[in-house]
């Protein structure tokens, strides 16, 4: 857990301070959304890679790899000075990112055993808290000591990847006999597992996409807010504001962000370590159709705020809207594919995740497109995070609601398997 708090933290040393690394690299608006999304993509490529790998050598030690690289390369972020600089930076990071959470996931929810769910919502929680502390304390990092500082975090990374070695390179991540139990299965049951898994992918990429949009939504929410701050009055368009916006507003705009996008990070902790906690896996599907449904409200909502507190507490709902119940779908993932929950977990989270990288710049597009309008961004990805909701209807209700069903090596060997050998 505190691995995983670790590795978020870095993460999010990035996105907060992203108007300052567009003055300092001289970075066009557009950019800058292509940094974020280059992230996602590269997070979300690596992870089920590094699953498929996981699960076939058996090894946990890629996580602990992916900790040290992400740490290593977000503290060099200070020396780039040309966006491809940090463009090469922000990909060896994010994958350094990726890399880290199907191990880590996977091991967290096998020895969770029946409370699967619940272990994978404090994970999920850990990761947040790092996340978000790590965008509150961003900008403030950058004012008092610059970006270059950002090198002295490597240490305390090394040794947490120490730590997580020491706890998890001996740990398994499924149960010993869970190839035979799947391969017992029916083989139309087998089917039928795997795409309720692809449509729980499908639903979690539109989720993602849905949360970079609304991290590019933030940025320049942020630089407008500034900008009115400042005594800029009326609409202010894109050109108007790269004008207007100087590198002491540019500061100003990231300690506007930062907590912004920690209280993002705050609403996908809370909901997430509730609705985990307090949803029992027999009603998993209900809660994930309901909460992004409802929680489109708060996407429309956000880019209308006009002040600081009102935008944070919009911002957190927000949060849960699309995240809270990614620890069910996580959890629900590696059920129904015992055999395989390092890629269970990795298609969940970095598969879903590498197509987030359309978030950002569309975001960017739209805002472009409409002439200053981030109303009109909030309002088309309030309809991706509706749909989302909608997708979860495609799957058959008692595949979500079955606990954990692995068995016995000899019950396995019991039951016929009239497909012979099936693909997995």
């Amino acid at each position: 857990m505190f691995s995983h708090a670790v590795v978020d933290f870095f993460s999010a040393l990035v996105i907060p301070i992203l108007s300052v690394l567009e003055g300092r690299a001289s970075m066009s608006p557009a950019e800058g959304a292509m940094l974020i999304a280059a992230g996602s993509l590269s997070s979300g490529v690596i992870q089920p890679v590094v699953a498929i790998v996981g699960d076939k050598r058996d090894t946990r030690v890629l996580g602990t790899i992916g900790l040290l690289v992400a740490a290593g390369a977000v503290g060099m972020i200070g020396f780039a000075h040309s966006f491809w600089q940090l463009l090469l930076l922000q990909i060896i990071s994010t994958a350094g990112v990726g890399a880290f959470h199907p191990p880590a996931a996977a091991v967290t929810g096998h020895l969770a055993g029946r409370h699967r769910a619940s272990a994978i919502s404090v994970f999920f929680a850990a990761g947040i808290l790092g996340g978000s502390l790590g965008s509150f304390l961003a900008p403030r990092w950058v004012s008092g000591f610059g970006v270059e500082s950002y090198l002295w975090g490597v240490l305390p990374a090394i040794a947490t990847a120490v730590i997580l070695a020491w706890a998890t390179h001996g740990s398994a991540h499924r149960h010993s006999h869970a190839h035979a139990s799947h391969r017992a299965l029916p083989e139309r049951e087998r089917a039928a597992r795997w795409n309720a898994v692809w449509v729980l992918y499908a639903v979690n990429a539109l989720r993602f996409i849905v949360n970079m949009a609304m991290v590019q939504v933030l940025v320049r929410w942020s630089e407008l807010y500034v900008l009115a701050r400042s005594g800029v009055a009326g609409h202010i368009t894109p050109e108007m504001k790269a004008n207007l916006l100087t590198q002491q507003l540019r500061l100003e705009a990231s300690t506007v962000n930062g907590p912004l996008q920690a209280a993002m990070g705050l609403g996908m902790g809370i909901f997430g370590l509730l609705i985990g906690w307090m949803i029992p896996h027999n009603r998993s599907k209900l809660a994930m159709i309901v909460t992004p449904c409802v929680g489109s409200i708060a996407v429309v909502l956000m880019p209308t705020m006009t002040s600081m507190w009102s935008a944070f507490a919009v911002t957190v709902l927000v949060g849960g809207a699309y995240a809270g119940t990614m620890p069910l779908s996580i959890a629900a993932a590696q059920r129904l594919l015992p055999h395989r929950t390092t890629l269970a977990s990795g298609l969940m989270m970095g598969g879903a995740w590498s197509l987030a990288f359309i978030g950002p710049p569309v975001a960017q597009w739209i805002f472009q497109w409409t002439n200053g309008s981030l109303v009109a961004v909030g309002q088309v990805f309030a309809v991706v995070l509706f749909l989302s909701g909608l997708l979860i209807f495609l799957i058959p209700k008692r595949l979500l609601d079955q606990g954990e069903t692995v068995l016995h090596a000899r019950d396995a060997i019991a039951i016929p398997d009239s497909a012979g050998v099936a693909a997995e």
